[in-house]
């Protein structure tokens, strides 16, 4: 169980990568609350959500990379640390995205 927290992050990252997929190729039909937002056009909101999702992927990636890397054992909260700054760092750079 050395890994679990790495194939859980790569796992996480990779279905969101997958669901970014997704709804580039069927569009806005795959998200579930748009109707709560007023859409001009459903193809290009339906990119730029799947921009956002898949740099949100980014997040649990390097926290499955940096599991890998780093001994969880001695330093537990490194990956957590990376998990949680890349999570901010991608809402941040998702909402300047155009």
């Amino acid at each position: 169980m050395e890994y679990a927290f790495s194939i859980l992050m790569f796992c996480f990252a990779g279905c969101i990568l997958l669901y970014s997929g997704l709804v580039v190729i069927f569009g806005a039909e795959f998200i579930p609350k748009k109707w709560a937002a007023k859409i001009t056009d459903e193809k290009a909101y339906a990119k730029r959500f799947a921009k956002i999702l898949a740099l949100t992927a980014l997040a649990p990636g390097l926290a499955g990379a940096a599991g890998l890397l780093i001994d969880i054992d001695r330093n537990p909260f490194v990956p957590i640390l990376i998990l949680i700054l890349g999570t901010a760092a991608a809402i941040y750079f998702g909402l300047r995205l155009d």
